[in-house]
C-alpha cells in the first residue's frame, strides 16, 4: 500500500511546502487544520480524531 505522500508528485509537494513556508505554517500544522475543519462538519469523524489524540 502506498502512503499519501508517495502518491503525490515531488513537484506538487515542493510547491505546497514553499507556499506554506511563505505563510509561516508547517505541512503538519496545515494538515491538522485541514482535518479539524473537515471533522467539524462530521461528528463521527470528530469523535474519531478526539479518541485518536488520547
Amino acid at each position: 500500500m502506498k502512503t499519501v505522500s508517495a502518491a503525490v508528485p515531488a513537484d506538487v509537494k515542493a510547491e505546497a511546502a514553499a507556499v506554506l513556508a511563505a505563510r509561516s505554517i508547517s505541512m503538519a500544522a496545515f494538515v491538522r487544520e485541514l482535518l479539524t475543519r473537515i471533522a467539524a462538519r462530521d461528528a463521527e469523524t470528530l469523535a474519531w480524531l478526539d479518541e485518536a489524540r488520547r
